[in-house]
């Protein structure tokens, strides 16, 4: 019987993304890259976007294959698709090699098993995508690093026309039942501002990064506020001069909001995943380190 791994290639990718292979022979000419050709190796570009549309139509049916192995008829059952329409699926699939209808009944190849768990990794990116995407379209998503996969989980809290205020509304109530808070924030609100006043007066600490007009607006217009809560030492203010977008940290979990041009937060988003929580707190302390404090004496 012969060894599969006298004929294995190990394989590396390199620093300019080719590919380095040993093997039984010295005859490295080949050998395949994975670029220039959208990533199956020996096939056309044509033939990859063909190849790629086919997998994401017959998603449903490898998602019930990665299950077990069925028959022509439970496939039709559980994806709900006529007999026909699932024997054009199955044909095309076993075309591929990405399933195997042997034995009467289908199942995934090997390789069908790792595009059928890709296949549903990017259906749940793209879920996530989707109802993130009021705060995604209304953020500067350079240099964030966010990761949908981190927020899959996520409560999310929009303002709609019967509730105005229901974003601005959760934030206080966020705001109310921590005792402490890291923020950064693009905007300042007058409900903000009185119900972490009367949080910090009851020793709640709030340490906060503003951008610098914003700083500028709470000292003109809420200055005694500002001071009483800076010299408790509960309040640490710093100003910046380019926030993305406004991100608070609680004890459990993190907040992320984006507002409208008039200020007014569009849609909240909350979520305890750790390493979204992880995501936020480097995100927090890039944003520090660029931020300077602010100390009473710079309130006239």
């Amino acid at each position: 019987m012969t060894d599969h791994n006298e004929h294995r290639r190990d394989f590396t990718v390199a620093d300019g993304g080719a590919k380095s292979a040993t093997a039984g022979s010295d005859d490295t000419n080949d050998i395949e890259t994975m670029h220039g050709n959208d990533g199956v190796p020996g096939a056309q570009p044509t033939e990859n976007r063909e190849f790629l549309l086919e997998v994401v139509r017959r998603a449903p049916l490898l998602r019930v294959l990665r299950a077990e192995p069925a028959d022509a008829s439970e496939l039709a059952a559980q994806v709900d698709m006529s007999r026909s329409t699932v024997h054009r699926a199955t044909d095309s699939l076993e075309k591929h090699d990405i399933i195997d209808g042997s034995d009467g009944a289908y199942e995934l190849t090997g390789f069908g098993e790792v595009i059928a768990e890709q296949m549903e990794s990017f259906g749940r990116r793209t879920a996530t995508a989707v109802s993130l995407k009021q705060f995604l379209n209304s953020i500067d998503m350079n240099g964030n690093g966010i990761t949908v996969e981190q927020f899959s989980d996520a409560k999310i809290t929009r303002r709609k026309a019967r509730q105005p205020h229901a974003t601005i509304h959760r934030i206080t109530e966020l705001i109310r039942n921590s005792d402490r808070l890291r923020m950064f924030s693009t905007v300042i609100s007058p409900v903000y501002v009185d119900v972490a006043y009367k949080e910090m007066m009851n020793g709640m600490e709030i340490k906060a990064l503003f951008d610098r007009e914003v700083v500028d607006l709470m000292l003109s217009e809420y200055p005694e506020k500002a001071y009483e809560s800076i010299d408790t030492g509960n309040f640490e203010v710093y100003a910046h001069d380019g926030l993305p977008f406004e991100m608070f940290l609680f004890e459990d979990k993190i907040g992320m909001a984006a507002h409208n041009e008039n200020g007014n937060a569009e849609v909240l988003i909350e979520c305890g995943d750790p390493s979204a929580r992880e995501w936020a707190e480097n995100l927090y302390a890039d944003q520090l380190a660029d931020a300077e404090p602010l100390a009473t004496s710079d309130i006239s």
